[in-house]
């Protein structure tokens, strides 16, 4: 047994109060009233106490100096939920964010792929603001004149600067009919718009048919719950109407459920490796992801971006490792990590990176990306209308240099 004294008591109650008590292992034995001013408790409690008193000690003591000397009553529950975002925040790693429960419900909707919001699809910029990447059909941003290039400065008078992009998004999002207020800039222009959140259904999937070069096009906006089901349905039709050759287009598309895109590899590859999964925990076997023998006939190509992230990036890697089709655009982002979205007992959440993805050749994603089969610039959002990376697909569909099929690309050398 020691003797501890009454400051460090309280503190020690408050760290069993923070951690929920479960922590302490066999329980909290406290003695009262010896020698006035002191407590008993067993060694081992001492050393757990002296270990958060180390580590966590400090944000008593700041909770307190706050409370007394800032010049404004604190909101409630402003200084814990401060903590706890800085907890995950200091990690360095902007994919790991902790979530109020009011954000958490905004990630998980918007996973599920309906949501009220803008009707926008935006990027962080390397300036550290977010900026519209697409404008979805018959939202407010497409009401209110909300263009691809739009900068978000930012949102009901709070500026997001470089934090992270799944919490400022959640602020996009919201109840349905409420308002937002954007300062946008477009060139050296700055403008404030307000915009009426409503109900958007997010495609996950859009298709057509080329008329004129008979070729099948695929785009795969995101990877959510039924992303695998309408591919597969896009691909069907285009092999009963024996279509040239398909595109599938990647471009902004930042991932979502891995699976989803490992169920589309199975339809483009046969039998080999899609990823491979390791975290950093010593005793856990690494996961493989794999297809089976089956791919589509149909001669296909990717198109990527410097948006195209996540999910979109392995099913890239899988694409090109395994020679399945030829890669069209330019570098992606390199986010090739897994994470858990996770909600907590109180209803707040987390998103957290878990581990990271390995192309098939063992190279690694995140921080590097995928690099294409021929670099094709970006089309120009203020010129023309052309888009020299789906011609070049076309091209490649049609008979071009490195042209593919569904066993696998020629050999002919990349640009």
């Amino acid at each position: 047994m020691l003797i501890i004294k009454k400051r460090n008591f309280t503190f020690l109650l408050a760290v069993a109060f923070l951690a929920g008590a479960a922590l302490f292992g066999a329980g909290l034995k406290i003695c009262l009233g010896v020698a006035g001013n002191a407590h008993i408790v067993p060694n081992a409690v001492y050393e757990e106490y002296e270990t958060y008193k180390e580590n966590y000690g400090r944000l008593i003591d700041f909770d307190a100096y706050i409370r007394k000397n800032y010049y404004q009553p604190v909101p409630e529950g402003a200084l814990e939920t401060g903590a706890y975002k800085g907890m995950f925040a200091s990690l360095g790693d902007r994919y790991t964010v902790y979530y109020t429960a009011d954000e958490y419900r905004r990630q998980a909707e918007t996973t599920q792929g309906e949501f009220s919001g803008i009707g926008a699809t935006v990027t962080m910029g390397e300036d550290g603001y977010m900026s519209v990447i697409e404008v979805l059909p018959g939202g407010a941003a497409e009401q209110e004149g909300l263009l691809a290039g739009d900068v978000i400065l930012a949102i009901d008078g709070a500026s997001y600067e470089g934090r992270d992009l799944n919490g400022a998004v959640a602020l996009l999002h919201g109840e349905e009919g409420s308002e937002v207020t954007l300062l946008l800039r477009r060139g050296e222009e700055e403008f404030e718009k307000k915009l009426v959140r409503a109900k958007i259904v997010t495609p996950s999937v859009s298709s057509e048919i080329f008329e004129d070069s008979n070729i099948g096009y695929i785009r795969l906006h995101s990877f959510a719950n039924r992303t695998a089901e309408d591919f597969a349905a896009a691909l069907r039709d285009m092999e009963e109407k024996r279509t040239r050759g398909l595109i599938i287009d990647l471009r902004d598309n930042s991932g979502g459920l891995v699976d989803r895109g490992v169920e589309i590899a199975d339809m483009l590859l046969n039998a080999g490796t899609v990823a491979t999964l390791r975290s950093n925990d010593a005793e856990a076997e690494s996961k493989t992801y794999t297809t089976k023998d089956g791919a589509t006939s149909l001669p296909y190509v990717l198109i990527v971006n410097g948006d195209t992230a996540s999910t979109s990036e392995i099913l890239a890697g899988a694409i090109k490792d395994n020679r399945g089709g030829r890669i069209v655009g330019t570098q992606t982002t390199g986010k090739g990590i897994l994470q858990r979205l996770e909600r907590f007992a109180e209803g707040d959440g987390a998103r957290i990176t878990v581990a990271q993805y390995f192309t098939p050749n063992g190279d690694a994603v995140n921080g590097v990306g995928i690099t294409p089969d021929f670099i094709v610039d970006d089309p120009d959002p203020s010129g023309d209308g052309a888009d020299p990376q789906l011609e070049k697909a076309i091209e490649l569909l049609t008979g071009g240099a490195g042209a593919t099929n569904g066993a696998g690309v020629t050999d002919e050398p990349g640009e």
